[in-house]
């Protein structure tokens, strides 16, 4: 069916995408599971060079990435009927609040977004809470913020662009090596490399201080 009242906040309608692409698998989500599913789904849009579009701010709190609008997502997303929350926190030592779509609605992402959605609960939904925030932890925005010390930080999520880059020069830097025939090495060629990098010293030392910004 139609989903009754069209969410306008893109954190609504992300949630509605997990929790959709939850029930077409048959994988239980709990509000932790829920956060670190959309803090992953950002991810991979941005790695694969593409936007955010849960519509989050994330931030380093005190579980791994958050954003307080996700509280507010959830309750709005339950008084319009769309969700149902089951809080087994009063009843079990170890309970957690779930969260169920109540109807089957279209998908209220457009499908470059619900096929990472989908592609994140395939992957990851199936882990618990914990094994979850311990993989958000080790997510390059996040170790990032870890450096710095302070909880409350923006997360940077343009680091997981970024490293991949790096890791892809790496892949052919060490491809190339690889490819390489061996090279021999003779006394002269030490001598010939020492007098190349004496005349080339004071370009080195321009290019350093342009790049550094101490020209």
């Amino acid at each position: 069916m139609e989903i009754p009242s069209q969410p306008s906040d893109p954190l609504v309608s992300a949630t509605l995408a997990v929790l959709k692409a939850a029930r077409e698998q048959g994988v239980e989500i709990t509000k932790t599971k829920l956060v670190k599913l959309l803090y992953m789904a950002d991810l991979q849009a941005v790695e694969a060079g593409e936007n955010q579009f849960s519509g989050a701010t994330w931030r380093w709190d005190n579980y791994g990435p958050y954003d307080s609008a996700l509280t507010r997502a959830e309750y709005e997303l339950a008084n319009s009927n769309l969700i149902e929350r089951r809080d087994n926190r009063l009843f079990e030592e170890y309970g957690a609040c779930v969260l169920t779509l109540a109807v089957d609605i279209d998908d209220p992402l457009p499908d470059d977004k619900m096929s990472i959605v989908r592609d994140i609960v395939r992957r990851f939904g199936g882990k618990s809470a914990t094994a979850l925030k311990d993989l958000s932890y080790k997510t390059s925005p996040m170790v990032e913020a870890q450096a710095g010390g302070e909880r409350g930080v923006l997360l940077d999520l343009s680091r997981v662009r970024r490293s991949k880059a790096v890791r892809a020069v790496l892949a052919r830097a060490r491809a190339h090596r690889a490819a390489r025939e061996p090279q021999e090495t003779t006394p002269e060629a030490y001598g010939e490399l020492l007098v190349e990098l004496a005349a080339s010293r004071d370009s080195i030392r321009r290019a350093n201080e342009r790049v550094l910004g101490d020209q």
